[in-house]
């Protein structure tokens, strides 16, 4: 897979149609926020997830955001924006034909950058299934073990995350898994997910 060459270390970019672009991060605003420009192809559609510590903010300025805030489903135009509430479940995706183009912010920042650098990072690898869900259930369980105050994923049941994702995780230590390294490279080395 060919790796996009980015001599901005803030613009980050999938496989699959996502591109961020991080414009105030944890170390621009001491920890309080996370201000990513978010631009998604269509179709592009994220899994059913809540953030338990931050509440996520969308502005649309290009394009058509569909987004589910949990049994509500709404579109959001050019100019519109909503806030989700920490721990709400949600999801979205582009419902135009067209780009779509938001800025998402997260509050406070916690974790969230390295996050998504981590997922890039997979991607870079090949280790995302179809869904852009980590491929290896032991790389998934150190992802949702590391960064379990930043994401939730709807799918997985609170005992098997309470108690599962923490052995696994551990597992995926021992057999040298673990979460996935940018190494902050604009030419996009990472770190293995697998120690040699």
């Amino acid at each position: 897979m060919e790796i996009p060459d980015h001599d901005d270390l803030r613009t980050l970019e999938t496989s699959f149609g996502e591109r961020f672009t991080l414009q105030d991060t944890a170390a621009d605003t001491d920890g309080k926020l996370l201000r990513i420009e978010t631009t998604l192809v269509p179709g592009v559609k994220r899994p059913l997830h809540s953030h338990p510590d931050q509440q996520e903010r969308f502005v649309v300025h290009e394009g058509t955001l569909g987004l589910a805030v949990e049994d509500e489903e709404f579109v959001l135009e050019p100019g519109e924006e909503t806030t989700v509430a920490a721990g709400t479940p949600h999801t979205f995706w582009n419902a135009g034909d067209g780009e779509l183009r938001m800025t998402t912010e997260h509050r406070p920042a916690l974790r969230f950058e390295e996050f998504l650098r981590a997922m890039v990072a997979l991607d870079r690898e090949g280790g995302l299934d179809a869904e852009g869900m980590p491929a290896n259930p032991l790389v998934g369980a150190a992802l949702l073990h590391g960064f379990r105050r930043e994401m939730r994923p709807a799918d997985v049941p609170t005992p098997v995350r309470r108690v599962a994702v923490p052995v696994l995780a551990a597992v995926a230590s021992v057999f040298g898994y673990g979460v996935p390294d940018d190494s902050r490279s604009a030419a996009g080395s990472v770190a293995s997910t697998r120690s040699p």
